[in-house]
């Protein structure tokens, strides 16, 4: 069957941006001396993703759309019973399994994004709101801060578990539609383009969020607040 366009651009760029930015968060925070400034960055360019891909859960293209993949409970038990039986039909877009962890991802990296804005290093860089918040606050964000990132690491683990699961047992390869968009489905099942002109509106848009959230929207500090 010939491949028609199944995951759209954006989708696609979330997808890629997100590995990167969740690697680059580890390896300024964990690996590189005098980097959290940098770490700060790619925290707010994260937080854009997030916001971006919730929006574009409710206005993208047809499998971009959460309800195109979230299921109850009893389907992801019968996909997963098909799965290791081998008698499953292959999702075109996110399988009820997947559709479960994909908003889970979201939640966990946007806890981990606004957490940091409430953090500080404790030397020199701080989230834009730490001054603002009080004691108990400020606690509480750098826990989450701190432990989310765990999860998300467990998650990642069984996301690369089922990519390879796929690939050996199923002979069936998800990597590859995730660059180029497409899989063997029927023309009637798979989309036409990726909306790149609303794509491009909703980043916009987020970006000026963003911009508002971090650079203008927080109170300023007090003088002699750090003495």
């Amino acid at each position: 069957m010939k491949k028609n366009l199944v995951w759209d651009i954006p989708v696609r760029l979330f997808h890629w941006l997100l590995v990167l930015c969740l690697f680059g968060q580890w390896l300024t925070a964990e690996v590189l001396e005098d980097a959290m400034d940098i770490h700060f960055y790619i925290g707010y360019f994260t937080l854009g993703l997030i916001i971006f891909r919730l929006i574009w859960g409710f206005v993208g293209t047809k499998y971009a759309k959460f309800n195109s993949f979230i299921a109850g409970p009893k389907a992801m038990l019968a996909y997963l019973r098909s799965v290791i039986s081998k008698q499953h039909t292959l999702s075109i877009g996110h399988n009820s399994v997947g559709g479960l962890i994909l908003p889970g991802v979201i939640i966990l990296v946007g806890l981990q994004a606004i957490s940091g804005l409430f953090t500080t290093d404790d030397i020199v860089y701080s989230g834009p709101y730490y001054a603002s918040a009080d004691t108990d606050l400020q606690q509480l964000m750098q826990w989450l801060h701190h432990n989310v990132f765990d999860i998300l690491l467990a998650i990642i683990g069984l996301h690369l578990v089922a990519i390879g699961w796929y690939l050996i047992f199923l002979k069936h390869n998800l990597i590859g539609p995730m660059l180029d968009g497409k899989k063997a489905v029927a023309p009637k099942d798979g989309i036409e383009h990726s909306q790149l002109i609303k794509a491009i509106l909703v980043m916009c848009l987020v970006a000026i969020f963003v911009y508002w959230l971090v650079e203008i929207n927080p109170p300023p500090i007090e003088d002699g607040y750090y003495y």
